[in-house]
């Protein structure tokens, strides 16, 4: 267990017990009321639904293999300029209500530094998301090269969860919760990427693509 909350492997991750807990109660009130009891089993299924907290298996194991982060779509495959002056590739996964909240590693990588950026809590579609949204930015290292994950919350999330600030991470292993939002990953520009926009991914499972080989005894 690391340094602050922790998801484990339970079906339903605590970041939604209170809620989970909540609707039940409501249904059970309901229930002996018997008005619209159904209602409430609803939206009390979907409550456990939407917390629920799934093992995952990688497609692949190489080290240098990303997998996805967040469950979600593609929507969008970029090179960007950082403050900084240099350039990353920019991969950007887009999580709907519906889909598993839990954040994962995308590679075996140590969390350097984590700052946050208070924001506006609002659909992730608005145009005014990118500048306006409340997020949290992860700088993060691994054997191979330096990433980073911009992760900001949508109109449904209450707040973003990050498990431990800093810390060393296996790939594809639990390392927050996110309710609704978006993750993006900046990227070296060399990375070769296997996906395409619109994809549907799964976090911890499927997998974006390989950082470089750029060592000489490594394979080409």
């Amino acid at each position: 267990m690391r340094n602050g909350s922790f998801t484990s492997t339970h079906i339903i991750a605590k970041e939604g017990w209170n809620q989970v807990v909540l609707a039940f109660m409501v249904f059970l009130l309901f229930y002996a009321l018997s008005f619209l009891s159904w209602v409430f089993f609803l939206i009390f299924a979907g409550t456990l639904y939407s917390y629920r907290n799934p093992e995952r298996i990688a497609e692949e194991d190489d080290e240098r293999c990303l997998i996805a982060p967040l469950d979600g779509k593609v929507t969008d495959i970029s090179k960007i300029s950082l403050s900084d002056g240099s350039e990353a590739l920019r991969i950007v996964i887009r999580k709907s209500f519906w889909d598993v909240g839990v954040l994962r590693a995308p590679l075996g990588m140590e969390i350097l530094e984590v700052k946050k950026r208070f924001g506006l809590f609002m659909p992730s579609t608005s145009p005014l998301f990118a500048s306006m949204a409340e997020r949290k930015g992860l700088t993060c290292k691994s054997a191979f090269a330096p990433i980073k994950m911009i992760v900001s919350a949508g109109l449904w999330s209450q707040k973003i969860t990050l498990f431990s600030k800093i810390g060393a991470f296996k790939a594809g292993e639990r390392l927050g919760f996110l309710r609704d939002g978006e993750v993006a990953l900046l990227l070296p520009l060399d990375t070769r990427i296997k996906v395409s926009l619109s994809d549907e991914v799964k976090a911890g499972s499927s997998v974006l693509g390989y950082l470089a080989y750029k060592d000489t005894d490594d394979r080409k």
